[in-house]
């Protein structure tokens, strides 16, 4: 997936995209290697918490993580 269709009609500054790219890598990292589904959620997850203002590493971390319990339900 493209990661433009993941933001389309969001605008992030230079400071909110580096620290959306930090927590995308740090949840990855986390699961060791991850399927693109499952890497596609995190990332999904992680633009929605930055939409509504969320700018901390580890929240956005643990909201990304967070989505994959949610997803297996």
């Amino acid at each position: 997936m493209s990661p433009l269709r993941l933001i389309r009609g969001s605008f992030f500054g230079p400071e909110t995209t580096r620290v959306m790219g930090l927590a995308y890598e740090e949840a990855c990292a986390q699961l060791g290697s991850a399927e693109t589904s499952v890497q596609e959620i995190i990332a999904k997850r992680i633009i929605e918490a930055a939409k509504v203002g969320e700018r901390d590493v580890q929240k956005l971390v643990a909201y990304g993580l967070e989505g994959l319990d949610q997803a297996a339900s």
